[in-house]
């Protein structure tokens, strides 16, 4: 029986920061990496309220077409397609694959556009991770996304481990993934950083330029004095303006991974 699905056209990393009515509206999604580009093939149950959506969308998402197609077992494309990702030391895989590699591993359940550790700004947070002593810290995960880095946290011995993010279904996301994970010790909640009152040793937070100008003095306020603060999901054009957003943090290490880039702060008082 043929159905109609969307196929949305964006610059890669723009689909992370697509908010939750997109998603509660899109449907189904299957995302395609083409480059530096992204496709979202979108099954919404109501077509008209999901294109009066992209319409009103700011900006407008009007780079998009509708394309009829037979149905699938879209479970048993998704089982053959996903594959394993190494991201430094660690490799991240679904459920129903094993690895012989040596090293971590992180579980994630493909869904929608959470992180799945294929994108350049997730690589860039790991490895930054890796730099730094996390064994026996109190870690904090801001827009924690299917959880990725929580994990890592976790695998790398933090002491504690507490996440964070504002939209219900990534919460859901990340909720499944500490229990693939066996984390179910890590703190979650459905909250934006100015909600928290405690500190941290380390923070991450893989976000966008945007969220961090918007709330870079709540981040800063949640590291602990002589803390950590890495951030991720910066885009080329935004590098040289993010130090000045996180005041008075001292930046230690800046990384670039294609059009990417990746800080390390510390908290000196």
């Amino acid at each position: 029986m043929p159905i109609v699905r969307v196929d949305i056209a964006l610059r890669k990393g723009a689909e992370e920061a697509l908010d939750p009515e997109f998603y509660a509206l899109s449907g189904g999604i299957w995302v395609e990496e083409r480059g530096a580009s992204v496709l979202l093939k979108c099954y919404p149950t109501d077509s008209e309220a999901f294109l009066s959506y992209l319409a009103k969308s700011k900006p407008p998402l009007n780079r998009w077409k509708m394309v009829p197609e037979e149905e699938k077992d879209y479970v048993s494309v998704v089982r053959r397609l996903f594959t394993p990702v190494r991201v430094g030391d660690v490799t991240i895989l679904p459920p129903w694959r094993k690895t012989k590699r040596k090293g971590p591993v992180i579980v994630i359940e493909p869904g929608m556009a959470f992180g799945t550790g294929r994108h350049e700004s997730t690589r860039l947070m790991i490895g930054m991770m890796g730099t730094i002593d996390v064994k026996g810290r109190r870690v904090l995960d801001v827009g924690s996304g299917s959880g990725v880095l929580a994990v890592y946290a976790r695998l790398l011995g933090a002491a504690s481990v507490a996440a964070i993010d504002n939209d219900p279904l990534a919460v859901i996301a990340a909720n499944k993934g500490f229990r693939l994970n066996g984390a179910v010790d890590i703190l979650l909640a459905c909250a934006g950083p100015g909600a928290l009152k405690a500190k941290f040793d380390v923070v991450v937070a893989n976000l966008d330029f945007d969220t961090f100008r918007q709330h870079g003095r709540d981040i800063v306020s949640l590291v602990d004095d002589g803390g950590y603060l890495i951030a991720g999901g910066i885009e080329k054009q935004y590098a040289p303006q993010v130090t000045p957003l996180f005041e008075p943090m001292t930046p230690v290490r800046k990384k670039r991974l294609r059009d990417w880039y990746g800080f390390l702060f510390r908290l000196d008082r």
